[in-house]
């Protein structure tokens, strides 16, 4: 069974995180490696805290999970720390580079409790953006991290950028992905539910799984989104 490593924070109430992210891997049919990279305390009504796991036992268990086995691709979420995130940096650094890395840059909680600081956004910049075959920033991520420009990312050295428009306004939502050959958009109706935790971790999960399965990255953005 092909494998996905899924790195982040464990949410105890199972709306976001590697918990979210491993069943929407065993939805499509992948074995889902969830790997806590932070704990945290949080539920619908909100985002309390995040603590990291120390680095040696997080160490232990990604060379636990890679001992069983290659992995066929990597998604990243919630980091918080710049010292986890530089340390997550190096692991992906050292996997093989046909390995797919989806990186979700999570900035914020959507209950809301959590603020980046300067040295994070320079590892997402300069490290883990450059590595990744895809980002999946919000709106306001991709204001703190790329001023708002997606081509900022490409120059970085990012392989594709999908924007995702559910922060944006009107009766459509737009995601648009951005890579080398240009803008490729898709849009659905925009539905008026309120806040909903997790819709990133999910589609990011989405993208990384349809891609290990075979889809190239536009079909498997298009795809996930749906």
């Amino acid at each position: 069974m092909q494998r996905l490593l899924l790195i982040g924070g464990l949410d105890p109430s199972g709306g976001a995180g590697v918990t979210l992210d491993a069943a929407v891997a065993s939805l499509h049919g992948l074995q889902p490696l969830p790997v806590a990279a932070l704990l945290t305390v949080q539920s619908q009504r909100g985002f309390v805290e995040a603590k990291a796991v120390d680095e040696g036992f997080l160490r232990a268990q990604i060379d636990a999970v890679l001992a069983d086995g290659p992995v066929h691709a990597v998604k990243l979420g919630l980091l918080v720390e710049p010292e986890l995130a530089a340390f997550v940096a190096d692991v992906v650094e050292a996997l093989p580079a046909h390995v797919p890395l989806v990186v979700d840059p999570v900035l914020s909680a959507t209950t809301g409790g959590l603020a980046p600081s300067a040295e994070l956004l320079q590892i997402y910049r300069e490290r883990l953006g450059p590595r990744a075959a895809l980002l999946t920033p919000n709106l306001p991520e991709l204001a703190l991290l790329w001023q708002g420009d997606p081509q900022r990312a490409l120059d970085d050295g990012a392989g594709a950028v999908l924007v995702k428009g559910g922060h944006g306004e009107g009766m459509q939502s737009e995601d648009v992905l951005w890579n080398r050959s240009g803008q490729h958009r898709s849009r659905r109706p925009r539905l008026d539910i309120g806040l909903v935790r997790g819709t990133g971790c999910a589609l990011a999960t989405a993208v990384a799984a349809r891609l290990v399965r075979g889809a190239d990255l536009e079909q498997a953005c298009v795809q996930a989104g749906e």
